[in-house]
């Protein structure tokens, strides 16, 4: 039996799934790991890493070509599937998306929610 007191010093419990694991993974990975976190419920953290030296140079060359491009090409369908469901379970998701340009990323990403694409749908 563990004493009252250790109980209480233990630490919450802390979820952290990968979504993806380079730039052009699986699109269809979220979900899943999404749905087991909101099972489990707790403090969760979804990470996207989608960054390395070779897609760094092509999101460089993205840019080049024009201003407004040079971050993840695929940010908005890897987050299509969960966002709705990450946003209403408090889930957080970490990313490296922005690549060569982490502006046009995080602009991108702050217009997610507003637009009615990511229909909220109920985990399993």
């Amino acid at each position: 039996m563990v004493p009252k007191t250790l109980t209480r010093l233990q630490p919450e419990r802390l979820l952290v799934g990968c979504a993806a694991g380079f730039s052009g993974d699986r699109l269809d990975a979220a979900t899943p790991v999404v749905d087991t976190m909101i099972e489990h419920g707790g403090p969760a953290f979804l990470i996207f890493e989608s960054l390395a030296e070779r897609t760094l140079a092509f999101a460089q060359l993205a840019r080049r070509e024009s201003p407004d491009a040079g971050y993840e090409p695929l940010l908005d369908q890897m987050l299509r599937p969960v966002l709705a469901n990450c946003l209403k379970h408090g889930i957080r998701i970490v990313g490296n998306f922005g690549a060569a340009n982490p502006r046009a990323a995080g602009l991108l990403i702050r217009k997610l929610p507003k637009r009615k694409v990511y229909p909220y749908r109920e985990s399993r």
